[in-house]
Order: structure tokens, then C-alpha cells, then sequence
């Protein structure tokens, strides 16, 4: 637990101070809060920690469990074709927009939220494409994902029944 924690702040340090991530960090602090119980400093330390989460993903060693999650994802029942037992493509980086896209979301909700796990995206609040695609493109450096990629995912995982999980971590 520990030198996960020294991990992280080593991380975080490079992470927030890269080109990238910089600017998209600035963007976040000139977001209007909703009206709700969600503050900045939550919103900040949520998406530092689900990059965090990605970074240490590693999909080659995670399969699907029981309940259809993998990587911050419960697929739907329908994704799994009878006798298929294809793994999905890109489950860190698809969880990231998700996720990302959530707390956004939430932050800019006027209304009040508490519970986001196992639920699909949200209609309410706003998405933050451009936020979202600055994030991704930080924490997957060979990626060049656009704002317009990202709502179009949000927008097919929504019709597709993909719901967030919580993200589990392999040894």
C-alpha cells in the first residue's frame, strides 16, 4: 500500500506537469460546478486516481469474471454471442473515457448524485469531450483520441448497455 501510494505521487507529479495534461487540467479548474455535493477537489482526485488506475492496467493478464466486468466495465449480456468468448478491445483506455465522462458529468450536474457504479452514463450534466479526449491521449501517450471519438463511444456504450464497475487491479 505504501509504495503504491509513493508510486502515485511520483506519477502524479509527471502526469499533471506534462504538456498535455497540463492544459487539460487548467480546462478542468474553469469548469462550473452543478449544483450538487460533488467539489472540485473530488472531481480532481477521481480523475487523477482512475488515470492512475489505467496506467497500472495491464489487459493481457485480465479476463471477463462471472458478472461480465473487466477493467472498470460490465459489458451487457448481449456482447457475448452464444459460444463467444472474444475479450474486448481496449477495455483501459474505453473505461477511462467512461469513467472520465461520469465525473464530468457529475461535476456539472444540477441536480444531486451519489451513487454512479453499476449504472450507465448519464444523460444529465456534461460530457467534456475535449477534457476527456486530453486525459486519454496524457495517460495513453501513442493515442490520439478526438473529442468527437469520445462522445461517439459514450453514445455507443449508452445504446450498447455498457455500465461502469469498479476497476480491479492484477498482482
Amino acid at each position: 500500500m505504501i509504495n503504491t501510494v509513493k508510486e502515485f505521487k511520483v506519477w502524479r507529479a509527471y502526469f499533471c506537469f506534462s504538456p498535455k495534461v497540463k492544459s487539460t487540467i487548467e480546462g478542468m479548474k474553469r469548469l462550473r460546478q452543478g449544483d450538487n455535493e460533488f467539489p472540485y477537489g473530488n472531481l480532481e482526485s477521481s480523475v487523477l486516481s482512475t488515470c492512475f488506475l489505467a496506467t497500472k492496467y495491464q489487459p493481457e493478464k485480465d479476463q471477463v469474471d462471472s458478472r461480465r466486468r473487466i477493467g472498470g466495465l460490465q459489458l451487457p449480456v448481449s456482447f457475448f454471442k452464444e459460444g463467444s468468448t472474444r475479450k474486448p478491445q481496449n477495455v483501459g483506455r474505453n473505461s477511462l473515457i467512461l469513467h472520465l465522462s461520469t465525473f464530468l458529468r457529475f461535476y456539472t450536474a444540477d441536480e444531486s448524485l451519489f451513487d454512479w457504479v453499476g449504472q450507465k452514463i448519464p444523460n444529465f450534466g456534461q460530457g467534456h469531450p475535449d477534457l476527456v479526449a486530453g486525459f486519454v491521449n496524457g495517460v495513453y501517450n501513442g493515442e490520439n483520441i478526438l473529442p468527437a471519438g469520445v462522445e461517439r463511444f459514450v453514445i455507443k456504450s449508452r445504446n450498447e448497455g455498457i455500465r461502469l464497475a469498479h476497476w480491479k487491479l492484477q498482482d
